[in-house]
């Protein structure tokens, strides 16, 4: 069997992990400007030049893919995932810089919601070496993991929801949204990593005319 085909496969696969790497180091930043007041503004810097690489390389890649249908399955697969990802990373930032001059969350609720952001970020880095490893217990493993951040937004409305409430309404409001905007990280994390197997196994198929 030639193993061409596969080899330029999996060096696609490789180029769509970097792009999910990119993502993930725009949350980062993004969470660090949300969670760390002294750092907020190196968040900031990180994550808007992860955002900017991020879109052009996108770009980039979409016109670079592959003729072969498991490469442009992939490929827009991928990339979409990923371009929701930057969508979280900005909203992520957007609420950061409307917190600007704002009292830190209180560490009640913050050590939840970090929890959480750790966790759904975490899973957007995993779900990069997934698609480079190409294995099905690496898939497994990961979405064996989506569970965790489930419940630390349990964990996070509990706090919320407790007599009397830690915080006023507005905060409220702020800690629920970003919940929900990193339970999403989390689960565009487990959609980029469920069909891995199918594309790596796809990658290596002869092409009609390969020698058996």
């Amino acid at each position: 069997m030639s193993r061409t085909v596969g080899s330029e496969h999996r060096a696609f696969l490789g180029e769509l992990a970097e792009l999910v790497r990119l993502a993930r180091t725009a949350l980062e930043g993004a969470t660090s400007a949300l969670t760390e007041p002294d750092g907020a503004a190196d968040g900031v810097v990180t994550a808007e030049k992860a955002l900017s690489e991020l879109c052009g390389r996108i770009e980039e890649d979409a016109a670079d893919t592959p003729p072969e249908p498991v490469a442009v399955v992939a490929g827009v697969h991928v990339g979409s995932e990923v371009e929701w990802l930057a969508l979280l990373a900005r909203r992520l930032l957007e609420i950061a810089w409307a917190r600007q001059g704002s009292q830190p969350f209180p560490e009640r609720v913050l050590a939840p919601l970090s929890g959480l952001a750790e966790a759904a970020v975490g899973l957007v880095g995993r779900a990069a070496d997934v698609l480079t490893e190409g294995t099905p217990e690496g898939v497994a493993d990961l979405l064996s993991d989506l569970h965790e951040a489930g419940l630390r937004q349990r964990l996070l409305y509990d706090l919320l929801l407790a007599d009397p409430p830690p915080v006023g309404s507005a905060e409220t409001a702020e800690l629920t949204l970003l919940s929900c905007h990193y339970r999403q990280c989390a689960e565009h994390a487990a959609a980029i990593a469920r069909p891995v197997v199918v594309f790596a196994d796809a990658g290596v198929r002869t092409r009609p005319g390969d020698e058996p």
